[in-house]
This record gives C-alpha cells, structure tokens and sequence, in this order.
C-alpha cells in the first residue's frame, strides 16, 4: 500500500508498534508506517539491531490485530495476553506453579487446581507465540530460580514448541503443558534435594523415582484433576516404547505420543541443566544423545522432530565464532539464513562492555565454528541480551 493509498482509505484505527512485537532476527509480519503514512520499513524485512527496532518503537504504526496475517491472528487464538519482559514472565510463572502444587499436595479442590493449571497452560502457549526463542533461551541459561518448578516450566515450554511443530490441536496441547507442569508434583522435596546430591541414589530415592509416575496421578486427581489425556501423560511420561521405561514397563503404540514428547523434553532440560556438583552437558552433546539414543525410547521421528525445532544451535547456545568471539544465540532464523547472536566476549575471552550483536549469515569471520567447551558464568543477563 503506498502513501497515497494509505490516507485514501480514511484509516483511523492505525496502532503504535508495541515492543514486544518487533524482535531482532525475526521478519516484521506487516508493513509498517510512520505519523504521516509514509512506509517505514516492508513485510518480510528483518529487524538487525537494537537501533533499528528503537527507531520502530519511536516511529512506527501498523494496522490493527484483524489485518495481521492469517497464522500470526491464529496464534493469538487463546485467554492469555503475554507482553513485556517474557523473563519477567517465566519468573512469575514459576512462583505461580510452586503455590499451586502445593495446593494439589494438600489436596485442596477449593482452589480450582485444574482451572489454575490449564490457565499457566494457556499462559506458556501465549509466550511461546509471543516469543519462542527467548523461552527457549530461558530453557538452556535460566537457573536462577527454585529448580523443581523451573525445570518444570521449561519443560512445558519445550513441550509446547514441539507440539507446534507437530501440529498437534490446542487442546491437545494444552493437555501436555498441564501435565508437563504438574508430572512431578508427587516428588518436588525429592528433586531439590537430588540436584544438590553427588552420591548414587539410595534404594528410598528410587523406590521413590520409580513410583512418582502413579502417586502423582493419584494425587491430582484427589485434588480435581478430570482430564483423561492429562492424567494418562503423567503417569505415562517415564515409559518408554521399547518397553524399558517405569512405572509399567509399556511397549511401542501403549505408550502415548504427548507422553513420548513430555519424557523427552524432561530428558533434554535434565541434561542440558547444571547441578551443584556439575556442569550442564553441552547442547550439541545433549542433541547428540538424543539423536542416538531417543528414538530407542520414544521413536525416531519425534526425537527428529524435536532436533529440528530446536535447530543446531538453539537459543541459549554459547558459541565460539571464526573471529575467536564469544557469544550466545539468541534467535533462530531457519532458512533465512546462521542464527542471530549477542557477543559478550572478544578472541581473548575480555568481556564486552555490553553486548554486540551479529548476524552469523553476515560475514564469514561471524559463522559459528563450535559451542564454547567451557562456557562460565554469562556476563549479562538474558533480559539485557534478549535486548528486552
């Protein structure tokens, strides 16, 4: 639409460019204009930098929800508004699972535990539209917050990304966040202990593991918990198809797809997360296992499936670049091109004053030669990486 067309159209409902909107690495899903109908930047364009997309919240007006396109108004589709800071959000989130497990341990129906959950379910489905790749980020460098109920709100996430791909219903969907968020709720004392704890597991510890799968069940459905599919992937997400998995040692179709997906993606964050006494494993190792190993227990397409979403170097990924930087993936850009990064780290491992962001598809010096074999402490925090 040129200038002309735009103020023949006697518009009035044009609307500010909010901030969650405009993502660097990410194409713009609509024109956008400036105060007097001139065209900013097209469709398609991919917002570079910081300075580009301030200059976008300064200046720029798009058209409203309805004129969006079709599968970005599709994703909008749910009870759930998520903007802001999605850190912010995470954070929220997981104090708002710790008190609502702890309802479902004391068995109060009062609360509506069901109703709570799905809302967080529906909650996690509107932050992964909003932006996925900084969940994902939060998935591999978020550790700053009780580990049962964070490992259990990355895993939802995981789930959710995946499903998508999969194309798998709402509903569906929803079912799996909810029990991703609540599969664990029978043994929450049990994994903050372990994650501080060096030495094998006792024979109480894994009486205990073994039987977290049915005593949760048992216990959500005391608290209200009505969802067959729900509770089915809670007590189900340990097996495994080739029959090796607990609590019931179930084979190959008995074994539900949403569960297959939620022990997987409880698997990968396990992995990918560090615990008191060790580092986490590298994520290209993690992928790694799971390409060898993964389709064994839950089938080869769906570990396939959950490679692709995440991509080789998904976001959280600290790498080292030809020009000897260091620096975090922050954004995926599938075929459009290498991921976009933030450089906290130049060839003599000097932090930067603040973080510089690359394009790895811009030049050669910025291409990823391999993940960062040791990659410490982060010197930024996601908020300020994710330039949120």
């Amino acid at each position: 639409m040129t200038s002309a067309d735009y103020h023949a159209t006697g518009r009035d409902d044009r609307i500010r460019v909010r901030r969650g909107e405009v993502v660097i690495g990410r194409p713009l899903p609509w024109d956008v204009y400036d105060e007097s109908g001139q065209l900013l930047l097209s469709k398609g364009f991919v917002v570079a930098n910081p300075r580009q997309r301030q200059r976008l919240l300064d200046e720029g007006l798009r058209s409203p929800l309805q004129n969006l396109p079709e599968s970005a108004a599709a994703d909008t589709d749910t009870a759930s508004s998520i903007g802001g800071n999605p850190f912010v959000t995470i954070d929220q989130l997981t104090v708002r699972l710790e008190g609502i497990l702890s309802m479902v341990q004391q068995q109060n129906r009062v609360v509506s535990p069901q109703q709570r959950i799905r809302k967080m379910g529906r909650d996690i489905q509107a932050l992964c539209n909003y932006d996925a790749d900084a969940a994902l980020g939060a998935a591999h460098l978020k550790h700053d917050t009780s580990y049962p109920y964070r490992h259990s709100i990355h895993t939802a996430l995981l789930c959710e990304l995946v499903a998508r791909r999969l194309n798998w219903s709402v509903a569906q969907r929803l079912s799996v966040i909810a029990a991703a968020l609540s599969c664990n709720v029978a043994m929450t004392a049990l994994q903050a202990e372990l994650v501080e704890q060096a030495e094998p597991l006792n024979d109480a510890q894994w009486d205990a593991i073994q039987a977290h799968p049915q005593r949760g069940r048992a216990m959500l459905e005391a608290a209200g918990i009505s969802d067959e599919l729900w509770l089915r992937v809670v007590m189900q997400h340990h097996e495994c198809i080739n029959g090796r998995g607990y609590p019931a040692g179930m084979r190959g179709d008995d074994v539900l797809p949403e569960a297959r997906l939620l022990g997987l993606a409880d698997r990968y964050h396990a992995m990918v997360t560090g615990r008191s006494y060790r580092n986490g494993m590298l994520v290209k190792d993690a992928l790694r296992r799971i390409f060898l190993d993964a389709g064994q227990e839950v089938g080869s397409t769906l570990a396939q499936m959950f490679i692709k979403e995440l991509g080789i170097y998904p976001p959280g990924s600290i790498v080292r670049l030809a020009n000897g930087e260091t620096a975090v993936v922050i954004r995926r850009k599938g075929e459009l091109g290498g991921p976009m990064l933030a450089c906290i780290a130049n060839s003599r491992g000097e932090h930067y004053a603040q973080p510089l962001y690359r394009d790895s598809s811009e030049q050669e010096a910025y291409t990823i030669q391999d993940v960062h074999p040791s990659p410490g402490a982060v010197p930024f925090g996601l908020s300020r990486l994710w330039d949120y």
